[in-house]
């Protein structure tokens, strides 16, 4: 799926949604449209997802990331 985002440089473009948080860590894109909630976001002061490897040390919350967790096929 395609992402509509405005680039540092103000261009705006398309990016696909893999490809969308290289380009936000790369500091090539400086915002970008959700269209389900109809808003752009701000990747500087916005509520954007950061990377699994963040700072967050706290306990794993995800079902599926815990260690022996049954897999569903």
């Amino acid at each position: 799926m395609m992402i509509q985002v405005v680039c540092r440089d103000q261009s705006r473009g398309f990016v696909e949604d893999s490809n969308l948080d290289d380009a936000v860590i790369m500091g090539i894109v400086v915002a970008f449209f959700r269209p389900g909630p109809n808003e752009w976001v701000d990747t500087k002061n916005g509520n954007v997802r950061k990377k699994a490897d963040a700072a967050y040390t706290g306990p794993e919350r995800r079902f599926s990331s815990k260690k022996n967790a049954p897999v569903h096929p």
